[in-house]
């Protein structure tokens, strides 16, 4: 039973490594994707400036409003595309962290209960 132990903990060690990789993977995937959408809130909240104007303005300044509509526009469907081709990978980096950390828990209680097993068998015998 000592070396099933001993091979449990190894398996459990190497499983944390993997998992705490995955997590990191997954961490700096997700600061992406955060990074991306608070592009898109701030282009959102730009045409939304530059569509609030209050006051009457010239037909040049009119122009100018749309031109730069238009351009905070091509930039917020680019950000969108790019945050919509980021999401399937982000997905994938979440199911395989998942799993990882899944089965490094699973290994962790096999350890546990062989170890409690050991100790009511060790009980049982009356042997300290």
């Amino acid at each position: 039973m000592n070396r099933n132990r001993h091979a449990l903990a190894g398996l459990e060690r190497i499983a944390r490594l993997k998992s705490d990789l995955e997590m990191r993977r997954l961490a700096a995937f997700r600061a992406h994707v955060e990074a991306a959408r608070h592009r898109i809130d701030e282009l959102e909240a730009e045409l939304d400036a530059i569509y609030r104007a209050d006051g009457a303005f010239s037909i040049a300044q009119a122009r100018l409003t749309n031109a730069m509509a238009g351009e905070r526009s091509r930039a917020l469907l680019a950000a969108e595309h790019e945050l919509d081709r980021m999401l399937p990978g982000f997905e994938q980096a979440r199911q395989v962290a998942a799993r990882a950390f899944g089965r490094a828990e699973a290994v962790h209680a096999l350890r546990m209960e062989l170890l409690a097993q050991d100790r009511q068998d060790r009980d049982r015998r009356g042997v300290p």
